[in-house]
Parts: C-alpha cells; structure tokens; sequence
C-alpha cells in the first residue's frame, strides 16, 4: 500500500511541475571565445585574450539572454555583439549589447533589441528560428586595438 501511494506522489508532483512550467525547456548553447576565431584576426589581440558566452534561447522562443565573460584582452572593450553570419565570414550585428561591458556582462533580448540587416534573417523570430537550426551566428567583442573583433565564438 505504501508503494502505490509513492507512486501517486510522484505522478502528482510531475504533474504539477510540468503545469507551474507551461513552457517547453530553453535551447542553451556554451561558446568558447578565441582571438583565432575573429575573422579576420587582430594582431593587437591580447597575448592571452580568451573568453566565453552562454546564450539561452527562451523555451517559447520570445528571448535570448546571453552572458559573456572574458579576460587578457589588449584593452577595455569598447562593443559586443551577436552577428548573423557564417564560421570565416564577417556577418551584420543583429543584437548588440549595451551598457557596461565589464566582465562578465549580459542582456536579455527580445523582438525589440533586434537589429534588421541586410543578409540577417529579416526578424527576431526568423533569427532565433535559424539559430535553433544550426544556422550561423557569433558572439564578439571588440577593444579599442580590435575594432572589428578581438576575440569570437561561433553559436552552434
């Protein structure tokens, strides 16, 4: 008799857990950043210039927080951003971060920070669609040294 009740508890508490939820699980990525990853690389990057991002998607795909921490860059950064664009090839800023870029930074976006661009899939909804199928995007951050990037990370 004690099992059965045991079983009862668990299937009530799974039950309760998936409808305090409503929301199918996030699409988390964890992306190594790396001066040879920026395309094309800098030679002003810092000798031991290294970092890493943590993007998750929302489970109802209505945001994307993303969390970058980093460290032996050649100065302050001045930019960071997440591109559309393909591993090797420099693509438009589609969410750039803003405020304090002081490691480790973060932002959530939504449809609103979203950045139209030419060669970017032409809304939030259409990019977080393309990021979840593999589809090209990258994290960098840029320094004074660095303009275009310093170090990069593709999001897989």
């Amino acid at each position: 008799m004690q099992r059965n009740w045991m079983l009862v508890l668990l299937g009530l508490s799974g039950l309760l857990g998936c409808a305090t939820s409503g929301l199918p699980p996030g699409k988390e990525y964890t992306v190594p950043l790396t001066p040879g990853a920026e395309t094309p690389p800098c030679a002003g990057a810092g000798g031991t210039a290294s970092g890493s991002a943590t993007i998750v998607v929302a489970g109802d795909d209505k945001s994307i927080t993303a969390t970058v921490s980093y460290g032996g860059l050649s100065g302050d950064p001045v930019a960071a951003h997440i591109h559309s664009g393909a591993a090797g090839s420099p693509g438009p800023v589609v969410l750039p971060f803003s405020g304090t870029l002081t490691s480790p930074f973060g932002k959530t976006f939504t449809a609103t920070d979203y950045v139209v661009a030419p060669g970017a899939p032409p809304d939030f909804a259409a990019f977080v669609t393309a990021l979840k199928a593999g589809n090209a995007a990258y994290v960098n951050v840029h320094t004074a040294a660095c303009k275009p990037g310093e170090i990069r990370g593709e999001i897989p």
